[in-house]
């Protein structure tokens, strides 16, 4: 018996193959995007758009924001914009080290400059439903 082992957007298929037909599918594996569990961080304050930004979907940890999405975030945020569904627990240091600030479900923050950690945060915790 032969098997086929398929892995695209998540979802793992197995199938066993008897007499060339396929048998059944088994493992498969789904993945529940909550669209309100989000940050969005900006590289400028205000929410500037013009410049970098990315919104990253949580459940996620980023013991390092050095490689996100292409770029190197660390220590390069100005301000964020955090979905209604999440709470992100941001880090000054890598690793989930060093001063911890927690945003709230649906937190706007123009300017992390006022709150001390403009160009501060190396390491991030997004959390769902809290």
């Amino acid at each position: 018996m032969s098997y086929m082992k398929v892995f695209a957007a998540g979802v793992g298929i197995t199938m066993g193959l008897l007499g060339g037909l396929p048998a059944q599918a088994a493992d498969v594996e789904m993945q529940v995007v909550d669209k309100n569990c989000y940050i969005e961080i900006f590289e400028d304050d205000n929410y500037d758009a013009d410049d970098p930004h990315i919104k990253i979907q949580g459940p996620k940890e980023f013991a390092t924001l050095k490689s996100l999405q292409g770029k190197d975030w660390a220590n390069d945020i100005e301000s964020v914009i955090v979905g209604s569904n999440a709470t992100v627990y941001a880090y000054e240091d890598k690793d989930f080290k060093g001063t911890e600030i927690v945003f709230a479900p649906g937190q706007k923050v123009p300017n992390l400059g006022k709150l001390d950690m403009a160009n501060d945060i190396e390491s991030m915790k997004i959390v769902c439903g809290k």
